[in-house]
Formats: structure tokens, C-alpha cells, sequence
């Protein structure tokens, strides 16, 4: 009887038991105790922008892909290609010298004056490159759109002035993203 008994009783308390060994910091609702929140900090990780990311708000870029809406022609589309492969050129070297600013810009752990003034003068060289590459792609832009008709400017310039918005937010976004550690 006295063996039942033992049985019985370690078999009640095997389950309470396999759930008091479960652990992981959570309470009962699956959340995190506060005792393991600093863990979710991490470092600030900089600015997230690469070179794709400005060469995907390419207006020549924009215009090849929306040829069908804007209806042009093969000339039309030809002398886009060209004129891709001519911008891509003059910006390969801004392009590059992107991702290395952006890697300098990479945050320290413990910032030291110099460190700040660093990242400072990197972010200045970083927001000039980016205004040289806008200009680039803005004179692109207009002389791929002076040859086309009336209706096809019209179209291709609201396009544009719209992926030109978009691109400055996505931009800047990028940009902002280590400023919040």
C-alpha cells in the first residue's frame, strides 16, 4: 500500500515538476521579465545605405522600366540603354566611394570626441556624394526626357518627380537607421 501511495504521489508531481524546469526568463503570457531586457539593447550599427539602394532611384532606371506606360519607341528605348550605361559609368567612382563612407561611418562602442568628429565628417562627405549623384541623375534625366514627345515628358517627368520624393525618404531612412541605437 505503502509503495502505491509513493507512486502515486511522484506521478503528481512529475508535471509540476517539468514545468518548473522550464525556464527561458518569460512569464506566464510569454513575454520577457525585465531582468532580461538589456539583453534586446544592441549597438548602434550606423547607416544601413548601400550603393544599390542609389543607384535603384536611377530616373534613367525608372524610364526603361516604365517604357511600355510611357510608350516609346526602340530609338527611344535604345538611346535610354545608352545613356544608362554613360551615367553608371560617371557614377561608378561616387558609387564606391558610398559604401566606404558608409563603412567609416560605422559607430564605436565608446565614442571619443575625435570618434564623433569623425563620423561627422563622414556623414557631411557622405551627404555630398549623394547631392553630386542626385545632380548627375537630375541632368540625366532631362536630357532623356527632351527627347521625347509632349505627352511621353509629361508622363516620364510626373514619374519621376514622384520617384525622386520617394527615393529622398528611402534615402534618408537608410541613413537615419544607426542614429537609433
Amino acid at each position: 500500500m505503502n509503495r502505491r501511495l509513493i507512486l502515486l504521489a511522484l506521478a503528481l508531481s512529475l508535471p509540476s515538476a517539468a514545468f518548473a524546469q522550464r525556464g527561458g526568463g518569460r512569464t506566464e503570457s510569454g513575454r520577457k521579465t525585465d531582468l532580461f531586457k538589456d539583453d534586446e539593447k544592441k549597438p548602434p550599427q550606423g547607416p544601413a545605405l548601400r550603393a544599390r539602394d542609389v543607384e535603384d532611384i536611377s530616373p534613367i532606371k525608372l524610364l526603361i522600366d516604365k517604357r511600355k506606360d510611357l510608350k516609346l519607341n526602340d530609338a527611344q528605348v535604345d538611346g535610354l540603354k545608352k545613356s544608362e550605361d554613360a551615367l553608371k559609368q560617371k557614377n561608378a567612382p561616387l558609387m564606391s566611394a558610398v559604401d566606404s563612407i558608409v563603412r567609416e561611418m560605422k559607430p564605436v562602442l565608446n565614442p571619443t570626441p575625435e570618434s564623433n568628429a569623425r563620423l561627422r565628417d563622414n556623414r557631411v562627405s557622405l551627404e555630398q556624394t549623394l547631392s553630386t549623384i542626385r545632380d548627375n541623375y537630375d541632368a540625366a534625366a532631362k536630357e532623356a526626357v527632351a527627347g521625347f514627345d509632349a505627352e511621353q515628358q509629361t508622363k516620364a517627368n510626373e514619374m519621376i518627380a514622384k520617384q525622386k520624393e520617394d527615393g529622398a525618404k528611402r534615402i534618408h531612412d537608410r541613413m537615419s537607421s544607426g542614429d537609433r541605437g
